[in-house]
C-alpha cells in the first residue's frame, strides 16, 4: 500500500509508505491500484505486465498514469502475479502464476469487491 497521489498531485516521494529506493517501487510489474477522481467516482486501475522480464510499470510510473488521468486520491493496492481485473464475471486482466507469459489463473488471499449499490445482506457492514 502507498500513497500515488494525494490531493491532485503526485505523491510518491511523499508517501510515508513507499521507500522510492526499493526494488518493490523500481521494479517493471504488474500493479493494481484505487483512486478518487475530483467528482468522487471510484477508479479501479490495473496493469499486467510479468516481473521476471521487467514488463508492466514501476509504482512512479503508475502514479503518472493515474495522476494524467485526473485521478484526485490513489494508492497501490497490489501488484505481482495476482494483480487481476474480474468483471461481470470474467477474468479482464492476464494474471501470472510463476512470473513467465503462461497466463494462469491462482488462488489469492484477498479481494477487492466493488458493487453499484450497497447489499442487503451486508446489513451493518454497508
Amino acid at each position: 500500500l502507498g500513497w500515488l497521489v494525494r490531493d491532485g498531485k503526485i505523491n510518491t516521494e511523499g508517501s510515508a509508505d513507499l521507500n522510492t529506493s526499493s526494488s518493490f517501487f523500481t521494479e517493471k510489474a504488474p500493479r493494481t491500484g484505487l483512486g478518487i477522481m475530483p467528482d468522487g467516482r471510484l477508479v479501479l486501475a490495473q496493469v499486467d505486465g510479468i516481473e521476471l522480464a521487467k514488463q508492466g510499470v514501476s509504482l512512479a510510473e503508475f502514479a503518472e498514469i493515474l495522476y494524467l488521468r485526473g485521478v484526485l486520491h490513489a494508492v497501490n493496492v497490489d501488484g505481482g502475479g495476482s494483480s487481476d481485473s474480474v468483471y461481470k464475471g470474467k477474468v479482464v486482466g492476464k494474471p501470472t502464476c510463476s512470473d513467465t507469459p503462461l497466463v494462469c489463473e491462482r488462488g489469492v488471499a484477498s479481494v477487492t469487491c466493488i458493487y453499484p449499490e450497497p447489499l442487503a445482506s451486508w446489513g451493518q457492514f454497508v
